[in-house]
């Protein structure tokens, strides 16, 4: 598990913070997630079921290296839009699920959980992007309450589930994804999720 291919990325957050008096009487910004919540936090998907195969991109790029033509920034937002950009509709694909961002933090939040139902017969990508706090950013899929059934191989802020290929689905499921920081750091994220018709 670790973040992903070489793009060194970045973040977008949505934090607050209100300062104390530490024990030296120094005023600190205890880290504060404010989207964190208790139980998965649901994505919206996109592309409706039974979408025509014509309604997709015709594929141009190779879905094995299109994100090698990434060069990160440090900003969350700006990195995934140039990682979709270049891995997006160009490889066929649509935009699955509206993307979601928020902060992690190395000890005090180090992973978001989002849920997500997947529709059979389609392929997807599942991209995350760390912003320049976070040096590996990981994704890992896991069935609701069991076994983990995929995650990112790649150490970086880029986190790619197969950074080679589509992962492709043959029953509608409800899976977990879990974006989280590896090692220490703290920063924002963005994550999405994208898909074209299995051919």
């Amino acid at each position: 598990m670790t973040g992903a291919p070489d793009p060194s990325a970045p973040g977008a957050a949505q934090a607050g913070a209100s300062p104390t008096s530490g024990a030296g009487g120094t005023a600190e910004a205890p880290y504060e997630d404010t989207t964190e919540s208790s139980g998965p936090v649901s994505m919206t998907v996109e592309i409706a079921k039974g979408t025509p195969k014509s309604s997709f991109p015709k594929k141009t790029a190779d879905e094995a290296s299109c994100w090698r033509s990434v060069s990160p920034t440090g900003q969350a937002q700006k990195d995934f839009s140039s990682l979709t950009a270049a891995c997006g509709q160009p490889t066929g694909l649509l935009e699955y699920a509206k993307p979601v961002t928020g902060k992690l933090h190395a000890t005090k939040d180090k992973r978001d959980t989002y849920a997500l139902d997947l529709q059979k017969g389609l392929c997807y990508r599942y991209f995350a992007v760390a912003d320049q706090g976070i040096t590996d950013l990981d994704i890992l899929v896991q069935k609701p309450g069991g076994a983990l059934v995929a995650d990112d191989k790649q150490n970086g802020p880029v986190a790619i589930i197969e950074s080679d290929k589509t992962w492709c689905m043959d029953e509608d499921a409800r899976y977990e994804f879990h974006v989280e920081i590896d090692g220490p750091g703290t920063g924002g994220y963005v994550f999405g999720v994208w898909a074209r018709p299995k051919r």
